[in-house]
């Protein structure tokens, strides 16, 4: 699977050098996950000290770098000794007693600095920043890492009984690169079974139809070796490419099948009729599959496809009769 995070544009695309530009002037922030919780309970004592419990979990996680939360927030306090400004945590890393964590909200409420940023006064909404390390981001690595940070933010949710929020590209990359997986899965097993039970009802034959799927299977096989032995990762796009060897092959088996048939009761001899399938079918089915990928994108696909692999087949073999 690829877990790269792939450019669309070209990179003298004026909109790809605008986005080079901010990043390099405020930093990237494809490696962030934003946590939220929306309510007006947060700072009681509990609550707050399972928060607190939860930030120094995910900071534990394989592949996390820096946790950003309210319990973590500083403050700049002037030195009475040097004169100069020094960072301090306005919230005691365990507070013992309700009062310490009311102390602490007061300052932190009222430092304008974390207002919109932390959380949002209006809505009652207080927000977790989570940095993961660019490395584990670009690897299969990213899918332990975030699981694992939901599953915690998610017992904090049940034990507190709060609704729990996400986003970030870490989540919606690792959705995506999950769904990839599961859906071309899905599709390839669905497909094969679909054409199965075709296979099953034109031919009323259980060895004609695993002849067929075994055909096509091989190819499946030979087709994601081959991207594997020229280290072709698969992504959305080419994860279709299974499922097209399927939609694609055993049409050409039925048309073979049926070719063969055909010349078997016209000649009474196999090895005649495997001749007659293969100089009938060879080449326009060659035709037909080399078009219908290029063809897919039109409005009719199959009808495309099929007119160029027989007009090939006419003009190289100059038989119009089929």
């Amino acid at each position: 699977m690829s877990y790269d995070f792939t450019r669309t544009i070209p990179i003298d695309n004026p909109k790809y050098l605008a986005n080079q530009a901010f990043r390099q002037k405020f930093g990237d922030d494809g490696n962030l996950l934003v946590v939220a919780v929306q309510t007006d309970k947060l700072f009681q004592k509990d609550i707050f000290s399972n928060y607190i419990s939860l930030t120094e979990e995910i900071k534990k996680v394989p592949g996390v770098e820096t946790v950003l939360s309210v319990p973590q927030a500083i403050n700049l306090v002037k030195d009475s000794i040097t004169q100069k400004p020094r960072a301090v945590n306005i919230f005691p890393a365990h507070p013992s007693d309700q009062a310490e964590i009311d102390s602490g909200k007061a300052v932190f409420l009222g430092l304008p600095f974390y207002k919109g940023l932390l959380y949002n006064p209006e809505t009652s909404t207080w927000l977790m920043a989570v940095n993961v390390n660019k490395d584990v981001m670009n690897s299969a690595g990213r899918i332990v890492t975030v699981k694992a940070i939901t599953k915690a933010v998610d017992n904090f949710g049940l034990r507190n009984g709060l609704e729990m929020h996400y986003s970030g590209l870490p989540l919606i990359r690792t959705n995506m690169a999950t769904k990839v997986a599961r859906e071309t899965t899905g599709f390839l097993l669905g497909s094969v079974l679909l054409y199965a039970i075709i296979l099953l009802l034109f031919f009323r034959s259980f060895s004609t139809m695993l002849l067929s799927l075994g055909v096509v299977i091989v190819g499946v096989l030979f087709c994601m070796g081959t991207m594997d032995l020229f280290d072709y990762k698969i992504t959305l796009l080419n994860a279709l490419t299974p499922i097209l060897v399927v939609v694609i092959g055993i049409p050409n088996c039925i048309y073979f099948l049926n070719k063969y048939h055909t010349a078997y009761q016209e000649t009474g001899d196999k090895h005649q009729a495997l001749l007659e399938m293969i100089r009938r079918m060879g080449i326009v089915t060659l035709f037909c599959n080399i078009s219908a990928p290029c063809s897919s994108s039109g409005d009719r696909p199959l009808t495309y496809s099929t007119g160029v692999g027989l007009a090939l087949h006419a003009f190289i073999t100059g038989d119009h009769g089929e």
